[in-house]
């Protein structure tokens, strides 16, 4: 059925964790950008037909249809023209179906196409974030990621791992220059991709009682879920007692 191929796609991304990815499954995404082209090529072919139906669905007659009839033009004069009209309605009302049929699929594909599109997004962000969050983990040294692991990447995906270093390297060097020339700068200390967020979702794993925030008193009971600015929580991340609830 349409759409299958991107629908497996879709599963195989959602197993994808912050501590594991499987293998790049190029024979799916494959399978998937052929599917998508396809369907293209049908949409286009199918809406060129609806322009060149145009003029004759208008009278309800396609091309040759009043011959079809089996009357010759003197025929046609004599015939009761109220069996002609009889005629005439049928042959429109035969051709506005075959139009809506012909809309409907061409909505069908149009759908899927965007589906798919959404499906292969989806898959290769997923893959993209663990790798940024590897790195992090790693230093942003790609040359220290394992072998099993890097086995499991795309060729594109190791270039990817290697430019996002080497950028990342580049802007440092220049913050380096412009703030702090006669300094290091090691914001990989911590492992983590640095926080676009000032707030960010925690779940609490151990009991830390009522903590003084800049918005007020917060009780911190096991088991419950908070959303704080990060520089209240911060000392609380880094020893275990909080556990920041990211998706990947």
């Amino acid at each position: 059925m349409l759409g299958d191929e991107a629908f497996r796609l879709a599963k195989e991304a959602k197993d994808i964790t912050s501590s594991h990815i499987p293998a790049y499954n190029e024979e799916q995404v494959r399978l998937v950008t052929q599917e998508t082209r396809y369907l293209w090529t049908r949409i286009e072919e199918m809406v060129a037909g609806f322009g060149s139906q145009g003029a004759s669905q208008d009278l309800g007659f396609g091309e040759g249809e009043s011959q079809g009839l089996g009357f010759g033009q003197h025929e046609s004069q004599a015939f009761p023209q109220k069996s002609l009209a009889a005629a005439g309605d049928e042959a429109m009302a035969s051709g506005e179906a075959q139009a809506e049929d012909a809309h409907g699929q061409t909505s069908l594909y149009v759908l899927t196409v965007g589906r798919n599109k959404r499906c292969l997004l989806a898959y290769h962000h997923r893959r993209m974030a663990f790798l940024r969050s590897l790195l992090w983990t790693l230093h942003l040294a790609p040359s220290l990621v394992p072998a099993e692991l890097s086995q499991r990447l795309s060729p594109e995906e190791q270039n990817f791992a290697r430019e996002y270093a080497r950028l990342n390297a580049a802007y440092r060097d220049a913050v380096e220059e412009q703030l702090c020339p006669a300094d290091s700068l090691d914001w990989t200390a911590n492992g983590e991709i640095p926080p676009r967020d000032l707030f960010v979702e925690v779940r609490v794993a151990r009991d830390c009682g009522e903590i003084v925030t800049e918005n007020g008193v917060v009780n911190l009971q096991a088991g419950t879920q908070h959303y704080l600015r990060r520089s209240d929580v911060e000392h609380l991340l880094a020893i275990g007692y909080l556990v920041h609830i990211n998706p990947l």
